[in-house]
């Protein structure tokens, strides 16, 4: 009888560890969508600032003179600059640590001084149109806002580690409208692991950070292509394309590294503005994350030209802000990289719906240089609604991933952190 006891106790006990931890994950979830809300709407009013526009970069800078087209940049990132300097001559804080390396290697201790200057950096920089990614500041501040509360958290019993972890996945499903992929993208990527004992906190983090960000920003999906894009006897070039794709994923990523060479020069980020602000004159869909860009090319009708040159051009920005130091991710810019890579090769092929290879383009592109299949497929079809696809693009990332890693064992995130476990 005492030991029936003991095991109901037992239960109850573990039951209620388990009803408090999904509590707290709400908790941070919630504060982690909050945060990169707020983020999010800081780079908003700092592009009116400097623009007095704020909707899409592109855009904004459309409505500039060529003039203030080429000088916009130029100023953000001195603004930044000298933030970063500031910070270095005068502020005694931790070094800034990534969110990858931070959980797998440093316990989830993200220091929150040195994170918030670096967001602020990154703000100057994205609100005048560097081509790199917001949502890598997003997440990155969201990620030291669950860790700062997380190590005052006394009452829960959850790792440090694993409370930052619910807290990106809760930032990716707020910055991208995506609450399935943040899921995995914490899995995947963060944990670096199959942990299935956390998928519940992970979940119910995840879904309340997309909830914030659905709330005060609105509803999604971010890029959402009208109809159901059907799949033809053409959707076997999709294979073909999966593998080159997966070849071309270690390639994208020393890509990236080209111009690492800038961030030894003297007021690097400058140079790195400059650069933008003369390809801009020519192409303003250079500016900013590759939003526009991305949206243009799932409309599925532009020519092949147009795509190649939209395509080099800011693959040029982007390395030129990566290797300058600019303070950003480089997330939505691959999406937008995979999905002109689909397009193009539907319009060399003359495929009749060339927006079903741009999606699996934008899907397979992601699997390979995250190695994340998973959460790659998830995000294709939640920032665009296309979810019938999910079995096909799932198969085809598995492929992608496979050639992918077979040629690389280090992922873009990896390489980005430096973590030595993932070489």
């Amino acid at each position: 009888m005492t030991s029936v006891f003991q095991q109901t106790a037992d239960t109850q006990s573990r039951v209620a560890e388990k009803a408090k931890a999904g509590l707290w994950a709400l908790t941070l979830g919630t504060a982690s969508g909050l945060a990169c809300v707020a983020v999010r709407l800081v780079f908003r009013c700092l592009q009116w600032i400097f623009t007095q526009s704020s909707g899409l970069l592109p855009e904004a800078a459309s409505l500039l003179s060529p003039g203030r087209r080429l000088l916009t940049p130029v100023l953000g990132a001195l603004c930044a600059t000298l933030v970063l300097f500031a910070v270095k001559r005068w502020s005694r804080a931790e070094s800034a640590v990534e969110y990858v390396e931070a959980v797998q290697v440093d316990n989830g201790n993200i220091p929150f001084t040195s994170t918030l200057w670096k967001t602020v950096s990154s703000a100057f920089s994205v609100a005048t149109g560097a081509a790199v990614g917001r949502e890598g500041s997003m997440i990155q501040f969201a990620a030291a806002t669950t860790s700062w509360l997380g190590a005052r958290a006394r009452w829960t019993s959850v790792p440090l580690s694993r409370q930052v972890a619910y807290g990106t996945a809760a930032a990716v499903a707020a910055a991208y409208q995506a609450p399935v992929a943040g899921v995995f993208f914490a899995l995947e990527i963060v944990l670096g692991e199959w942990a299935w004992a956390e998928v519940p906190q992970l979940a119910l983090a995840s879904v309340a950070g997309w909830l914030m960000s659905r709330l005060i920003l609105g509803a999604g999906p971010l890029l959402g292509v009208p109809g159901a894009v059907s799949l033809t006897a053409n959707a076997l070039w999709a294979l073909p394309l999966a593998v080159l794709l997966g070849v071309g994923g270690p390639i994208y990523q020393k890509l990236l590294r080209t111009f690492h060479f800038i961030g030894r020069w003297p007021l690097a980020l400058v140079w790195a503005g400059l650069g933008v602000g003369l390809l801009g004159i020519s192409r303003t869909t250079v500016w900013g994350n590759g939003d526009l860009a991305l949206m243009n090319v799932l409309k599925g009708d532009h020519a092949l030209a147009s795509v190649a040159l939209v395509l080099a051009l800011r693959l040029l920005a982007t390395t030129l802000c990566v290797g300058a130091g600019t303070v950003g991710g480089v997330f939505t810019p691959t999406l937008f990289a995979g999905a002109a890579l689909g397009l193009a090769s539907a319009q060399l092929v003359h495929a009749n719906i060339p927006i079903f290879l741009a999606l699996v383009g934008l899907s397979t592109l992601l699997a390979a240089v995250t190695h994340a299949p998973f959460m790659a497929g998830f995000m294709a079809v939640e920032l665009t609604g296309q979810y019938h696809l999910l079995p096909w693009l799932l198969l085809l990332n598995l492929l992608a991933w496979f050639v992918a890693r077979s040629l690389s064992k280090r992922s873009l995130y990896a390489i980005s952190s430096e973590v030595p476990t993932s070489s």
